[in-house]
């Protein structure tokens, strides 16, 4: 059987989801790994066919990433602009990612959700301060990891 090969628009797309998951991976503290699990892809590869523009982006793709990544869809599939206008009937896109949709929670995600609600205002607020210690922690620890891989 022989490879499809992606046209330029589909390699265009490619690109520009690579570029989004190179700015966003370490904010997000995501691997391929990680990513095909939330996206619900069977395995990492899948994830790298479509950052390296092996599997071209079909529509479907393209939302699943975007949510993930916190951008809108367009922004990696620009011909996507109108159609999702359509769909937020708004005739613009907004810049706001804070609403439903825009995140995909895991169910630990979600119990934590459901947890820190029921807590006091005080309790939260020393929780969320432990929380950006320990993430600021691993975010360092995670650059190090990669820039240790690259040498």
């Amino acid at each position: 059987m022989r490879k499809k090969t992606l046209d330029a628009a589909d390699s265009e797309t490619a690109v520009r989801l690579r570029k989004i998951w190179d700015q966003k991976k370490i904010e997000l503290r995501l691997t391929q790994e990680k990513a095909a699990d939330l996206l619900g892809f069977s395995t990492q590869a899948s994830v790298s066919h479509y950052l390296n523009g092996t599997t071209p982006l079909n529509t479907d793709a393209v939302l699943k990433f975007s949510a993930l990544l916190g951008v809108k869809p367009e922004e990696i599939r620009p011909d996507l602009a109108d159609l999702m206008n359509y769909v937020r009937k708004s005739g613009e896109a907004e810049n706001d990612f804070s609403g439903p949709g825009w995140r995909l929670l895991t169910p630990d995600q979600s119990k934590l959700v459901e947890l820190y609600d029921r807590l006091p205002q005080s309790e939260k607020e020393k929780h969320i301060a432990s929380l950006e210690l320990k993430v600021d922690d691993y975010d360092r620890l995670f650059k190090e990891l990669l820039a240790a891989r690259k040498q």
